[in-house]
């Protein structure tokens, strides 16, 4: 047998860096939530490494020509992890749970807000029509989204309560148990209609802090964790480690950014927010905090995304030319203590930041001390996540930082639309531009992928004119995998996970194979 023959059996112990929410895919709040469901459900279409849609659940497509109606077959094979068939009627009921407000399916509803479930039926076993009141050019790419429960499971009892624990799904995996806080053991099955993964074991573990995760994945305690830049800068060159341990640097659909309140009334002109970008020290934050592994951002798409416009410039660091238009605005230095003022008031705002990371607060820090030397005092406030993102979403705060993981498909309205301030959506700039809402409502309803690129583009100019947020890096993602895990490729936007075949192809050789989590 050759070195790169895949070879079955063995245990995969990953990091999560928070626990999930909930092990009920309708009512994922976050990024970690999908990681375990990649195993125990089949979307109704993948992405392939290039994140175009493949089959999945459904083995074919049809759309019609208006982009009303979508026709999906089922692979007649599938079943769920209990022996159950998998039936079209099973696609309708978790359509249905994604749409139910009691739901509160607060991450997949927006993508199905225009089904028109009168229309939306069960053809058949195996066929499916999913029926829409308008067109939308990103729809297709929101079924990646659906991992259809059976309604014979989930159709009973309590929706929200009685599946935080346990899941029944079509994936290669079943869940063998969740411990809360701790880790997550999943099994192959054995009877899985579909490619059958090589991996017979993968356990989860949680682990919040990174310095703890780096230590277990040095020691093998664990085979795969994100590595923060500083540690990656340190260790990634280390002989020693790199004879066990794979580093990976790559870029991923994300970026970092200040979002500015515009009801605010000192935020509301954009002359001011451009001001403010204008001392972003963004070199020294792409080489200092990040060691070079970062690149500065001019908008909301990233550089990889073909709506992205390279006509846009970054909004480069120029304290003076901020300190000029704020001067040109009113405000003066009239008493000599360093602060701007205006009408009496002193030139000050607080950003709101989540310390997760040392970088964030020395993002904040690093900008703190650029605005005070033109005369502008930023006071910084730390809370948890939970407690920030309630003030956040509530319109309560003046400025924050903060970051997106964005989909492949590079629909903005959710951000930017201004019918999408929450808790509709998540514009909580309460960003309002009517030429952009335009824009942005043209962008999701064309066909044509060129003229979409065009308005995307004329779009991306407007964002970086308004400045509702400072977009400012967009940070590489680096990995450490030991290298007993073979077969692991990067997908462009996407890296290592949630595309097909991706964590599904990782196999370990049969002399490098754990004992299962299940003995232990």
């Amino acid at each position: 047998m050759s070195d790169d023959t895949p070879q079955d059996g063995g245990t995969l112990i990953r990091r999560l860096d928070v626990d999930v929410a909930t092990m009920n895919p309708v009512l994922s709040t976050s990024k970690y939530d999908h990681f375990p469901a990649q195993y125990l459900f089949t979307p109704l279409i993948y992405f392939d490494r290039e994140l175009k849609p493949i089959p999945g659940l459904a083995e074919s497509w049809d759309v019609s020509d208006d982009g009303l109606l979508y026709t999906f077959k089922l692979n007649p094979k599938a079943t769920f992890s209990d022996g159950m068939p998998v039936r079209a009627s099973d696609v309708v009921y978790t359509l249905r749970k994604i749409i139910d407000p009691a739901s509160e399916a607060v991450q997949i509803a927006g993508s199905f807000e225009y089904i028109d479930m009168t229309r939306t039926r069960a053809v058949d076993a195996t066929t499916v029509e999913i029926a829409f009141k308008e067109a939308l050019a990103s729809q297709l790419v929101r079924f990646n989204e659906v991992l259809v429960l059976p309604e014979h499971v989930y159709g009973k009892g309590n929706f929200r309560d009685d599946f935080v624990a346990k899941a029944v799904g079509s994936g290669p995996y079943r869940l063998l148990r969740r411990e809360p806080g701790k880790q997550i053991i999943l099994e192959r099955r054995a009877d899985y209609w579909g490619q059958k993964p090589h991996i017979q074991t993968v356990v989860f573990k949680i682990i919040g802090d990174s310095v703890t995760a780096w230590n277990a994945v040095k020691r093998g305690d664990i085979d795969e964790a994100m590595m923060v830049s500083d540690t990656w800068v340190r260790e990634q060159k280390n002989p020693q480690l790199m004879k066990t341990i794979n580093f990976q640097r790559f870029y991923t659909l994300n970026y970092n950014y200040i979002a500015w309140n515009t009801r605010d009334a000192l935020l509301s002109d954009k002359r001011i927010r451009r001001a403010f970008t204008m001392c972003v020290p963004v070199d020294a934050v792409i080489n200092d905090l990040y060691h070079g592994t970062a690149r500065a951002m001019s908008g909301p798409f990233t550089p990889d995304e073909w709506a992205y416009n390279p006509a846009v410039p970054v909004v480069r660091y120029d304290p003076e030319g901020a300190k000029r238009i704020l001067v040109s605005l009113g405000w003066l230095d009239k008493n000599g203590d360093g602060i701007l003022e205006k009408n009496g008031k002193p030139l000050k705002f607080d950003i709101l930041i989540i310390p997760g990371t040392a970088t964030t607060t020395q993002f904040a820090q690093m900008l703190q001390a650029e605005l005070k030397k033109i005369g502008v005092q930023m006071e910084i406030v730390m809370l948890e996540g939970g407690t920030a993102i309630q003030r956040i979403l509530g319109g309560n705060y003046q400025a924050t930082y903060l970051g997106w993981d964005l989909d492949p498909d590079p629909d903005p309205y959710a951000l930017f639309h201004s019918s999408q301030f929450p808790p509709r959506g998540q514009n909580f700039t309460f960003y309002s531009n009517p030429e952009v809402d335009r824009l942005i409502e043209q962008g999701r309803r064309e066909l044509d992928q060129d003229k979409r690129r065009d308005i995307y583009h004329r779009l991306h100019v407007l964002l970086a004119d308004d400045q509702p947020y400072t977009w400012t890096t967009q940070v590489s993602v680096k990995w450490a995998l030991s290298k007993r895990i073979h077969g692991v490729e990067l997908s462009r936007g996407y890296g290592l996970y949630l595309w097909y075949p991706g964590e599904l192809a990782w196999w370990i050789p049969k002399d490098q194979q754990r004992r299962s989590a299940t003995a232990q």
